[in-house]
């Protein structure tokens, strides 16, 4: 048994792309599967619990408690902690588990379809607040199949519209996201910064554009550089081009809202 505060559980995971542990609280006064808790010896999640405050939505996490303490296994130290308790959602990582069940075929893209509609709902509450998630990859889309619906997790990088990023993942970070970056290790300040890039919901959409195009051909569009229909012929020309208008290099000539593509899914 592991302990971290007041908090216990059986075991942990380390999912991929992801540096922090996770694992789901075993308290007796939590409701089995409740709560989860996120740990790492050196992040600092003060910042992501302030954040989930902002947010109201059943898709996105609830926050229960954060801190650092030390981390027991079976009563003996391992090490000091940072950590993050928030509700648990059950499901998995959207483009792992479509990498098990095989690139979806032309009965199974009404689902896809709904899947990422259903991933709409958070990004519309966040960016409703004016906040961009800015850190949109699969392990932060959390699908649970039973339901038909997606999480999303992980905003320990969300910022206000405007703000400097605090990260990125590469794989799936937008054009804008990149030159902000590019720009800071140049050694510009941030004001100067601002003046060139700026984030907003369509940066987010991006991202998405990113996963549905992976979940949808088994490949990355930065590796693979063609049409979503060319791999997989099972693809509906209006989801088509759906994913291409995701994907625009300029911002604004993406789908701008995450309430557009809501509207673009719902009418295939």
């Amino acid at each position: 048994m592991y302990t971290i505060s007041k908090y216990s559980f059986k075991e942990f995971r380390i999912s991929p792309g992801h540096r922090a542990n996770y694992a789901i609280l075993c308290n007796p006064e939590f409701a089995q599967n409740q709560w989860g808790l996120k740990y790492h010896p050196t992040n600092d999640y003060a910042g992501e619990y302030k954040i989930l405050a902002l947010f109201s939505h059943p898709q996105i996490p609830v926050r229960y408690g954060e801190g650092k303490d030390v981390l027991y296994k079976d009563g003996k130290f391992v090490l000091s902690q940072s950590y993050i308790v928030m509700t648990h959602f059950e499901g998995e990582d959207v483009v792992e588990y479509y990498k098990k069940s095989g690139m979806p075929d032309q009965a199974q893209m009404k689902l896809v379809i709904q899947y990422f509609a259903s991933a709409t709902l958070p990004l519309t509450h966040i960016h409703a607040k004016k906040h961009i998630h800015s850190d949109i990859k699969p392990g932060h889309l959390i699908l649970n199949p039973t339901t038909g619906v997606m999480g999303l997790i992980d905003l320990e990088c969300a910022i206000k519209e405007g703000e400097i990023i605090r990260g990125m993942s590469k794989d799936y970070a937008s054009p804008e996201q990149k030159e902000m970056i590019k720009l800071l290790r140049t050694g510009e300040d941030d004001k100067s910064v601002l003046k060139k890039v700026q984030m907003r919901a369509s940066s987010d959409l991006y991202s998405v554009g990113l996963i549905f195009y992976q979940v949808l051909t088994g490949k990355l569009w930065q590796t693979a550089n063609v049409i979503p229909q060319e791999i997989n012929k099972a693809i509906p020309d209006k989801l088509n081009r759906i994913i291409l208008g995701l994907l625009e290099e300029n911002p604004n000539n993406r789908i701008q809202s995450a309430e557009a593509l809501k509207a673009e899914l719902e009418v295939i």
